[in-house]
């Protein structure tokens, strides 16, 4: 039962496979363009038959009641031979007996008992005593039809040979073919996350159309490491945002147990620093499922039509509040419709505003402007401050990203507010441009096109 088992899964392995099915759509091609050139040869062969016997009818008829025509040479060539009046069908002539026939294609065609003797009837018209009539004779072909089996049984036996042949040289030449596809699912079957960055198709040494899909899957496990590689370093990064709070709060909590119920300076201080860390960790948990709904695509926008001035003067107003120290002006201000998230478009441009409060000193300025570009709006944050390096202007919208500039300077913040911006732009369709020049301030420029998202 086990061998019967393990053939029956080899065969269906062999079915399956694509090498045996070309192979067999080859061999059904094969045997029908075979009958095909077996019909043609049959008919070129009854046709020069049936020629033969034509041309011998008009020798018959020619010597037909002339003196010429000796005793028995009907009977000698051909079965049967009878002429009958065009007119009423009265028989006029006749030698011999036609045998049965049957018809196959366009000749006649008889069969005697089961010999299996083969007979062609012609038909020729003839002039016979001043009446038209018609003649008719059967000519023994049992011969030519031996002969023409016999090359019937040549061609297709050759036919055969040449077939398997040919199937032998398919089934290697397509296994050939194949087996770099084989080769590619050896190795794509041998990845894991742990090879994933090591682990490529091999593209040497071929140039067809092989090479092209090893390209594209080599260029597609090369996004899949660089989206694991970004996933380790997301879940790494957050996992470090939230040590420090929570090591934090372990540390004002023991400060509570231990003398908190008796000094009060310590129990107002645990309070305060234990209230700064919870609202910081609810900051960061927010944007992260803020992150995590884009990344499910289920970050909803609540599209609708509204005057960005309007919004612009909201925080304009708001400005105030944000730093007392800052020298925060609202220079331009002009009317424009927009179709977009009112509220989710706010809070992209106070993250532009917060990072301008972050990374600017007592006296500088902060400069937001929104104008009208033919109909599309364009928004702007300028501010007097710290600036950035060339190098860091690539990253600055990647997920905790901290430039080296700014460590250690003890400036609050995940990281995460303009990776969130970003995505708030790139959900209206905007565009996001950085100008900069380190120690001399940025410019954050957002241009949300004219009656986008509709």
């Amino acid at each position: 039962m086990k061998t019967k088992r393990n053939e029956s899964a080899l065969q269906v392995k062999v079915r399956a496979s694509l090498t045996y099915r070309i192979a067999m759509y080859f061999a059904i091609l094969f045997l029908v363009t075979g009958l095909f050139l077996l019909c043609i040869f049959l008919s070129i062969r009854l046709k020069s038959t049936s020629a033969v016997q034509k041309e011998t009818m008009k020798t018959l008829l020619r010597e037909l009641g002339s003196e010429t025509m000796e005793e028995g040479v009907l009977e000698e060539r051909c079965t049967s031979f009878q002429v009958t009046a065009k007119e009423n069908g009265e028989v006029v002539y006749q030698v011999g007996k036609e045998p049965g026939r049957f018809h196959i294609g366009k000749w006649y065609w008889m069969k005697s008992g089961s010999k299996g003797q083969l007979y062609v009837k012609v038909k020729e018209p003839v002039v016979l005593y001043g009446t038209a009539c018609v003649a008719e004779a059967v000519f023994d072909c049992t011969e030519e039809g031996r002969q023409i089996g016999s090359e019937l049984l040549h061609f297709s036996l050759w036919y055969v040979g040449i077939l398997l042949v040919a199937i032998f040289v398919c089934y290697v030449m397509v296994k050939a073919v194949l087996r770099p596809i084989a080769e590619m699912s050896v190795q794509v079957s041998r990845l894991n996350l742990k090879n994933i960055h090591k682990e490529r198709l091999n593209v040497e040494g071929s140039k067809d159309e092989l090479r092209t899909l090893a390209v594209v899957i080599n260029e597609m496990l090369d996004r899949m490491e660089q989206a694991y590689e970004a996933q380790k370093q997301f879940v790494s990064e957050a996992s470090h945002e939230l040590r420090t709070p929570i090591t934090v709060l372990q540390g004002y909590s023991s400060m509570l147990r231990r003398w908190g119920a008796e000094d009060k300076e310590v129990l107002s201080e645990s309070i305060e620093a234990i209230e700064s860390e919870a609202k910081s960790m609810q900051e960061l948990v927010e944007k992260l499922l803020f992150l995590s709904r884009h990344e499910r695509r289920k970050l909803p926008f609540a599209k609708e039509w509204f005057d960005m001035a309007e919004l612009v003067r909201e925080l304009e107003k708001e400005m105030v509040y944000l730093s007392e120290t800052r020298d925060m002006q609202c220079t331009v201000c002009e009317s424009v419709r927009v179709y977009g998230d009112k509220q989710a478009l706010k809070q992209a441009i106070r993250v532009f505003l917060d990072n301008a409060v972050k990374y600017t000193k007592e006296g500088d300025r902060i400069a937001l402007s929104c104008k009208n570009r033919n109909g599309a709006c364009e928004l702007s944050i300028e501010d007097t401050g710290l600036g950035m390096k060339r190098e860091d202007v690539e990253g600055i919208f990647g997920r905790f990203f901290r430039a080296d500039t700014v460590r250690g300077k003890n400036i609050e913040g995940h990281g995460l507010g303009l990776s969130i911006a970003r995505l708030i732009i790139d959900g209206h369709a905007g565009k996001i441009l950085v100008r900069t020049q380190y120690t001399k301030g940025s410019c954050f420029v957002i241009t949300i096109p004219r009656q986008r998202g509709i």
